[in-house]
């Protein structure tokens, strides 16, 4: 009976952290959109975008809405290549400092059960 109160109490406050979070977004953070990734390119079937990214002071801030275990994001730089790589895991948010260089930035979030996500975003 422990056990089932344990595991409910755990998976109750993992939900209510990424909401947590989504609300103390900062007025002056830039949100970054994020995309799903078929694995079909001719699959139109909706997913639901479960990811959420901004930016404030040279810091990406990435956020699940639901759980999809571990996730890799990976951020590169555009026009000269040069990559970030970060593993999180996606109950709790993740901040991945990329720095304030102006460029176009690649955001690239794939998890481990099978989620993946593309976004954008351009710092002037």
């Amino acid at each position: 009976m422990k056990s089932k109160f344990l595991f409910t109490t755990i998976l109750l406050l993992s939900a209510a952290i990424p909401v947590f979070a989504e609300e103390k977004q900062p007025p002056d953070a830039r949100n970054v959109e994020l995309g799903y990734l078929r694995n079909r390119p001719k699959d139109t079937t909706s997913e639901e975008v479960n990811a959420m990214c901004y930016y404030l002071a040279g810091n990406l801030h990435i956020e699940f809405t639901t759980p999809e275990g571990q996730a890799k994001a990976t951020i590169t730089r555009m026009d000269s290549g040069d990559t970030v790589s970060h593993t999180f895991l996606t109950f709790s948010p993740a901040t991945i400092s990329i720095g304030t260089t102006p460029g176009l930035y690649e955001i690239l979030l794939t998890t481990s059960h099978g989620g993946k996500y593309l976004g954008h975003l351009t710092i002037n």
